[in-house]
């Protein structure tokens, strides 16, 4: 009676893995690096999701950059020794610059890829 239980639970097991395998592999696909993504980009909507992926890069880097301004002004108010000398609302306007940058840079890379993606086939 315990074989047949353990030989049963390996059979579940193995036709578990079996049916799984196109739900990895799908998976897989789906969540590619970018710079597999670039590589492989030949179709019209492949970079149109290349672009897409560049955007919300874009829209994440000026919401860092949002966010560190709004830190340097409230450093600015809260003002201090400490704070004077440690220059916290320079290091935050430096990164709010920095995050712009990126943004800008996304913002260009996203732009590149729907260019290519009109002239690319569908």
């Amino acid at each position: 009676m315990r074989r047949t239980k353990l030989n049963l639970c390996a059979l579940l097991a193995t036709l578990l893995v079996c049916f799984s395998l196109p739900t990895i592999r799908a998976f897989a696909k789906q969540h590619m690096s970018i710079p597999d993504m670039v590589t492989m980009a030949k179709t019209s909507a492949e970079h149109e999701k290349l672009a897409a992926h560049y955007e919300q890069e874009a829209k994440a880097a000026r919401a860092k950059a949002d966010e560190h301004a709004k830190m340097a002004d409230a450093y600015r108010k809260a003002g201090g020794p400490l704070i004077e000398k440690l220059h916290f609302d320079q290091h935050c306007d430096t990164l709010a610059k920095s995050f712009a940058a990126m943004a800008d840079e996304f913002e260009a890379l996203a732009k590149a890829e729907h260019e290519a993606a009109k002239q690319k086939k569908p």
